[in-house]
């Protein structure tokens, strides 16, 4: 048993930075996380670019300090150092990816692919047309207000919406008597995006 935990140690040892940049990934996106093996893969994948990187950060540090001036030695510590600040710049790099779609929008217009950076349609759709929706919920009611969150997915999550209100089927406008409204995705059947901005309600 002994021997297993001398195996195991030096090896999440490694594999720490990588785990540090999934968590940060995971932790601000609304992507869900995948299983265990999934977590484990991408954690090997971030370990292998992390320490490819500080090993590069290393022979440069090593190519100055030779050089140039010497603010210290090159030893475990300051690659741990160096692996643990790559590893959250990595993740928050990782995460800018996801967010914004910029380069998942370059490679469309290239041809290279169909999808988009975001977690599902759902979300992408909310993500990319920032304008004033209309919720039909099951009860028949209708609510118009501006989304300031939405859910990740369609079956779990609440919407936030600001200045709603009801849309009665004459087409008038009643407000609701608060300026945000919490609404329960599971309460919706389909949503409306509406050509109205913000400023209109």
């Amino acid at each position: 048993m002994d021997d297993l935990v001398k195996e195991v140690i030096p090896l999440l040892q490694y594999l720490i930075p990588g785990f540090v940049s999934t968590w940060v990934f995971y932790t601000l996106t609304a992507f869900r996380r995948p299983d265990t093996f999934g977590q484990i893969v991408q954690a090997l994948i971030f370990t292998f670019v992390i320490h490819g990187v500080v090993m590069g950060i290393g022979a440069v540090c090593r190519w100055v300090g030779v050089w140039g001036f010497s603010v210290g030695k090159w030893d475990g510590g300051a690659q741990a150092f160096w692996a643990f600040a790559v590893s959250l710049v990595l993740g928050l790099f990782a995460c800018c990816l996801a967010t914004n779609d910029r380069l998942h929008g370059w490679l469309r217009s290239r041809n290279v692919t169909k999808q988009s950076s975001y977690p599902s349609e759902w979300f992408s759709a909310f993500a990319q047309y920032d304008r004033v929706l209309t919720l039909h919920l099951t009860d028949e009611r209708r609510v118009l207000g501006w989304p300031v969150e939405w859910p990740p997915e369609s079956t779990r999550g609440q919407f936030l919406m600001k200045y709603p209100r009801w849309l009665r089927d004459d087409g008038k406008l009643e407000p609701v008597g608060a300026e945000f409204l919490l609404i329960d995705s599971a309460k919706v059947k389909w949503v409306e995006f509406n050509p109205v901005s913000e400023g209109s309600l």
